[in-house]
């Protein structure tokens, strides 16, 4: 599982920043920045919103408490430019495999 700083790092290459250049965006002394994406810091609630917010994700996904799946939409938002509507069209393809997984899972046990 990667760290909060190697997430925070994997968003800043994807937008083809240098960690001074994101640390001044986001008004972040360069030092700090630094120190949170090295993992040497603990994040503070300013930084992680600021974060979120600059890059479109959630602060669950930052922190690594959100669920896979959530982290499959923000991957196909920001790497794959998907729009909203093809997202939910792999999320139903997605749920429906789940279910004839399920149903062939019970079928299997009777």
């Amino acid at each position: 599982m990667n760290t909060i700083g190697e997430r925070v790092k994997d968003l800043r290459e994807s937008k083809g920043l240098s960690a001074k250049e994101l640390a001044e965006i986001l008004d972040i002394n360069q030092s700090t920045y630094s120190k949170l994406e090295n993992d040497k810091k603990s994040i503070a609630v300013s930084e992680l919103k600021r974060i979120s917010e600059f890059f479109g994700v959630t602060a669950d996904y930052i922190i690594g408490t959100s669920k896979e799946e959530e982290d499959i939409v923000i991957y196909m938002k920001r790497e794959k430019n998907m729009s909203d509507e093809d997202i939910d069209e792999v999320q139903m393809i997605l749920s429906m495999m789940d279910e004839a997984t399920s149903l062939y899972n019970i079928k299997k046990r009777v």
